[in-house]
């Protein structure tokens, strides 16, 4: 170890003589763990950036380490090459159904504009992303939603992570021999290598902002609950999700599926440490293999979520101690300004992809079999027949669905994921500090949209896929190049809008309140109970009031068990 920590003051000594990392070099940048090598990337404008991909945070979470917190990484000698994205994790393929992915993936990258050195002391705002996925797929890598060249025009360090997911991330048996939340864990160690590190790649470790969409706005939401993440931002954006929807926070006995699982894997037994002592010996494949076999993992064509957080304040480290709503409605939670928003037809994508399996027998489906399965109410009432009844009531009368009227089959969808959860999530934080309420409403033409992407996902015509809105992940567009999406054009309305969401985000980093110097757009309000207002993100934002309220209020007459709707019941001792 001498011998390294004498090569580390050579070169750390060569890099600073050296000065600033310029287009000719490859830059060189020392952390705690040793020095990475990483390359210059070109922005949408044509700006130079350092890119520094594939940094171990942790020790592979693999034999003794699976279903265990994780451990930092112990560093390496010499100088890493980061020029490449790490391994996945483990993960169905969504689009070949193949599994992928390898449990040594615990990776980040980092992107950043600019380096110090002796002659400059750089300190800009940092981004760190959490991607989405259901918990069950993504990365933190640049294909294919997630390049980083949109936001690298602007003065801000990009951080983006891998995280554990499904059985690898969230098992548990419910007790303290596997508490579960592995993934969430993760993110809080990316977190503090973020503050041990992040100045030697010119970040601000005071000027943190961590955002995510869909799960990864789910974890933002719980992020900030955890008194784990304290100290570790000082701004949060949750885009698409919150702590408390029906696909995040689980406040229902997980035991049973544990069980299931084990006796699937030929790990049959009445105590849960031999269970998770028996799981740790089966290889990566047979335990993906086993999880479509599970209870409730397929929801009519569309992957539902076996694990996924939960509380566990059985733990050891507990990492969500309270229930979610208590923690919200009381203020124990890491205040922080807030942004939190949706896309106003959230459940677009999901309704394109049902419609496009069924197009000659979607009107025709009894209701209460397909409409139950679409909007998941297993598990939340008694009454699945009743509770689907009433809301098809609700948003469609008499109507039988057709595809002239489908846009309110989008809103059931929307409500019942989406829109409600993240509603009450803004509603109760916002008595404790400053939130930011948003919802994009710009659709723009080209291949820039999720519905215009299952299009071709799905070998369809885009006249084939009736326009559903603005869906769940549109906002990515705007923020991260697209590997499969058309380039854009500079000084197109598509290249405006990007201007303009980078912008917004960028300076909510920067400065803890949303602004944009890109298009006029008037004072955003905080969000209150009194006012109710958000801002309309489109090429000509505006501020509105009370959004989907009626909606909203309705899901709440309903006779059904909801994280958002109030505390979860009280966990059973589901040990094995």
């Amino acid at each position: 170890m001498k011998a390294v920590g004498l090569l580390r003051t050579v070169l750390t000594a060569a890099i600073l003589l050296a000065g600033t990392a310029s287009a000719e070099q490859e830059p060189v940048v020392a952390t705690k763990a040793g020095f990475v090598r990483g390359t210059t990337l070109t922005s949408l404008i044509g700006n130079e950036f350092f890119s520094f991909k594939g940094i171990p945070y942790a020790q592979p979470p693999v034999g003794a380490l699976r279903f265990r917190l994780p451990e930092p990484h112990e560093g390496w000698p010499g100088v890493r090459n980061a020029s490449e994205h790490g391994n996945r994790c483990p993960q169905t393929d969504v689009l070949t159904h193949q599994p992928t992915g390898d449990e040594d993936c615990l990776f980040l990258n980092v992107y950043t504009p600019r380096l110090p050195s002796e002659r400059e002391d750089v300190r800009l705002p940092v981004m760190v992303w959490v991607h989405g996925g259901g918990f069950m797929v993504g990365d933190g890598n640049a294909a294919p939603m997630t390049g980083p060249e949109y936001l690298l025009d602007q003065q801000v360090v990009l951080v983006t992570l891998n995280y554990r997911l499904g059985t690898f991330g969230f098992f548990t048996t419910g007790d303290g021999a596997a508490s579960g939340n592995y993934g969430l864990h993760d993110q809080v160690l990316a977190l503090r290598w973020v503050q041990d590190n992040i100045e030697a790649f010119g970040g601000d470790p005071d000027r943190v902002t961590i955002f995510g969409e869909s799960a990864g706005g789910a974890s933002i939401g719980l992020l900030v609950l955890s008194p784990l993440a304290q100290g570790l931002f000082a701004r949060a954006i949750s885009q698409s999700g919150a702590a408390s929807c029906n696909f995040a926070a689980n406040g229902a006995p997980q035991g049973r599926l544990a069980r299931q699982h084990a006796e699937l894997l030929g790990c049959r037994s009445d105590t849960s440490e031999a269970i998770v002592d028996c799981l740790r010996q089966k290889s990566t494949e047979e335990i993906m293999e086993t999880v479509a076999q599970l209870d409730g993992t397929k929801v009519l064509m569309l992957l539902a979520i076996p694990y996924k957080p939960r509380v566990d304040t059985e733990a050891d480290i507990p990492f969500l101690p309270e229930d979610p709503y208590l923690a919200l409605q009381s203020g124990r939670f890491n205040r922080v300004p807030w942004m939190n928003g949706m896309t106003e037809n959230e459940g677009a994508g999901n309704t394109a992809m049902v419609l496009a399996r069924m197009p000659d027998t979607f009107a025709t489906q009894d209701w209460n079999v397909w409409g139950r399965a679409l909007m998941d109410l297993r598990d939340v009432t008694d009454d699945p027949a009743t509770i689907a009844e009433k809301i098809y009531r609700f948003y469609l009368g008499e109507e039988l669905v057709t595809k002239e009227n489908i846009n309110r089959v989008v809103d059931i969808v929307s409500d019942r994921t989406f829109t409600s959860c993240i509603s009450s999530e803004i509603e109760l934080a916002s008595s404790h500090t400053p939130v930011y309420k948003y919802i994009l409403n710009h659709r723009g033409p080209g291949r820039q949209s999720l519905l215009d992407m299952l299009g071709i996902v799905l070998d369809m015509a885009p006249d084939q896929l009736p326009d559903l809105g603005v869906s769940h992940a549109d906002d990515l567009a705007y923020l991260f190049r697209g590997s499969g999406s058309a380039p854009v054009e500079l000084g197109s309305e598509r290249h405006r809008m990007v201007r303009f969401m980078v912008s917004v985000w960028t300076s909510f980093a920067r400065d803890g309140y949303p602004s944009s110097d890109v298009v006029p757009m008037p004072s955003w309000p905080p969000y209150s109970a009194e006012q109710q207002q958000h801002m309309w993100l489109s090429s000509e934002p505006s501020v509105g009031q009370a959004a989907f309220n009626e909606r909203v209020s309705f899901w709440n007459t309903l006779d059904i068990k909801e994280n958002w709707r109030g505390p979860m019941e009280q966990q059973q001792r589901d040990e094995l």
